[in-house]
């Protein structure tokens, strides 16, 4: 063979290899999906978020806050819309958290909680809401951390092997928070075994949060786009035309929040046993009565949520037992004095708890028990008066008075005493006529038994 031919026959050779690689190509390629079309699927499956509903959280974290955010969900959920949290919190019970965190986290829309306005903190139970929200943002000059299980059994009631467990359950919780949301759980277990508090910056930076806004608008630009994955769903965030509107809570959510803050319970309750103090000193049956009742009701309704030393609660209920025993007898201050010390002593002990924002104000406590105290001085010293006095009704106050005979009495007639007309009879059996004065001896069966004043005789 000479070298031309053998050439030729290498080249065929070579297309044969080619031919037989570009049909392996060519069949993998066809038994293959698309990448392209792939990607055309997944943006048709996507949910897009166009407008949100603002729910607002302040202040303590309490059973009726817990409500009005299951409501701002639900509504949410219905309108497909996703939910923005305007979160500024000291914190509050675990509860009450727990149920908000487990809303948040079967809830089949997008959460965004935004620590704001400017100075707002998201401390203690706010770590854990924020470380469920789906996004997180922060506002200028706010801060999050502090989040150490709060004592809610008093330093002198649980062991620190108690406390440790406590402190564990909390830390394996939000550490699961965390690494179901690919946030920093490092920092997340420091916050909750050490209370450390960080900045929005810093927390941007260590991955505590997806972002920083400096208001809703800021915000909304800054997460248009994004993709959050949830519950086996896909949400594409399109914030450009996205509409806001904000849940207010119901009246009876807003008033039922504020009275569960500690001093506004305590206050309710003060004014509670003003009303029974004034309605026991007054004769019949008032509205001072009712008002005290319905104010010690609520008082005991917000104690009923907060965590409270049931020690206290009894000191605090036997002060107001002694002060309506005292008005009621009229023995002169004596027991109010116990019921004053009594009423001290339970009010500082009330609220069973380490943490500053459940706890009653000292101040308040002192203003309380010395208007109390300067209270039942004026009404006990105008009770005992009254026992004091003379009585005007019945045979006690009616004997030993003067009487004008009205129908002569011969024995029996009728007299007129304060106004009001009386059978009576001579005590002597003597007539006595009509204009004559007469005085009253005794009271019986309703008749006046009676003898002339002047000695002449009929």
């Amino acid at each position: 063979m000479n070298c031309s031919a053998f050439k030729q026959l290498n080249i065929i050779k070579l297309l044969i290899i080619l031919l037989f690689i570009s049909s392996f190509l060519l069949i993998g390629s066809t038994n293959s999906p698309a990448p392209d079309n792939k990607s055309s699927n997944d943006k048709i499956n996507y949910t897009e978020i166009t407008n949100f509903y603002i729910c607002e959280i302040k202040d303590i974290i309490d059973p009726p806050i817990s409500n009005h955010l299951r409501k701002c969900l639900k509504k949410s959920l219905d309108s497909g819309y996703g939910l923005i949290i305007l979160m500024d919190t000291p914190g509050g019970l675990e509860a009450s958290m727990r149920e908000i965190i487990i809303d948040i986290l079967n809830t089949n829309i997008p959460v965004i909680v935004f620590v704001y306005p400017e100075g707002a903190r998201a401390a203690s139970a706010g770590v854990f809401i924020t470380y469920a929200s789906d996004l997180a943002a922060m506002g200028p000059s706010t801060s999050i951390g502090a989040a150490h299980p709060v004592n809610l059994g008093g330093e002198q009631q649980i062991s620190q092997d108690m406390l440790d467990k406590v402190t564990n359950d909390s830390v394996s919780f939000i550490k699961n928070l965390a690494e179901s949301r690919g946030r920093n759980a490092d920092w997340a277990e420091k916050a909750v075994r050490e209370s450390v508090s960080i900045t929005a910056a810093e927390a941007l930076e260590l991955e505590v949060i997806d972002l920083t806004a400096s208001n809703i608008e800021d915000l909304l630009e800054k997460i248009d786009g994004r993709v959050i994955e949830k519950s086996g769903k896909t949400f594409l965030i399109n914030a450009n035309i996205a509409r806001t509107e904000k849940i207010e809570m119901s009246f009876i959510s807003r008033f039922l929040h504020i009275i569960v803050n500690p001093n506004i319970a305590y206050i309710l309750f003060i004014i509670g046993i003003f009303g029974i103090i004034y309605e026991f000193s007054q004769p019949g049956l008032g509205i001072s009565g009712a008002i005290g009742v319905l104010f010690l009701i609520l008082g005991f309704y917000a104690f009923s949520i907060l965590p409270i030393n049931y020690a206290g609660l009894a000191l605090v209920i036997l002060a107001i037992i002694l002060f309506i025993l005292d008005i009621a007898l009229g023995l002169g201050g004596i027991l109010s004095i116990a019921g004053a010390a009594s009423l001290l002593i339970g009010s500082f002990l009330l609220i069973d708890s380490d943490a500053p924002y459940l706890k009653i104000a000292t101040s308040l406590i002192i203003s309380a028990s010395v208007i109390v105290s300067s209270f039942l001085i004026i009404v006990i010293r105008a009770v005992y008066k009254i026992h004091r006095q003379k009585p005007v009704t019945g045979e006690a106050g009616i004997t030993g008075e003067t009487a004008v005979v009205c129908q002569d009495l011969n024995p029996q007639g009728l007299v007129k005493v304060y106004g009001e007309i009386w059978k009576a009879v001579s005590e002597d059996g003597k007539k006595i006529k009509k204009g004559q004065e007469v005085k009253i001896i005794s009271l019986k069966n309703l008749t006046l038994m009676v003898k002339i004043l002047n000695k002449q005789n009929n």
